[in-house]
């Protein structure tokens, strides 16, 4: 597996496996081809086979489980709405984070506020002779 432009052979590797994916070769559930079978599927390493499949599970398509093999998670597009959601979510919050600051400033004037008010009142009662005199 040779790439002319020069894109590391793991990639490639990767690539495949999630073109399969999304194409639904490689069903969600179902396990992927042994190391050994991508190897010679692909003719490459087993270190390349293991960095491309690396790649996959940090991406959340593929999730490993020991003893049992590599099974496909999800397919790209629904690993790619999930990001959307986050980067929504990430939005959001930064948004909230930007009205609860700008809340917190208008409590500090409002407490500001309030006390010239009480200072004020108490003046008036010292000079008529309110209830605190």
């Amino acid at each position: 597996m040779t790439d002319p432009v020069g894109r590391p052979a793991y990639q490639q590797v990767a690539d495949d496996l999630r073109r399969k994916i999304a194409a639904g070769e490689l069903a969600v559930g179902s396990a992927i081809p042994s190391t050994a079978q991508l190897t010679r599927t692909y003719g490459v390493s087993s270190t390349v086979v293991r960095a491309a499949v690396n790649r996959l599970r940090a991406d959340g398509l593929l999730l490993g489980q020991p003893g049992k093999g590599v099974f496909v998670r999800s397919k790209p597009d629904a690993v790619a709405r999930q990001v959307s959601s986050i980067d929504d979510l990430v939005r959001q919050v930064a948004e909230l984070r930007e009205r609860c600051e700008a809340e917190a400033g208008r409590r500090e004037e409002l407490q500001a506020e309030v006390a010239r008010l009480r200072d004020q009142l108490d003046a008036l009662q010292a000079r008529v002779g309110g209830p605190g005199n």
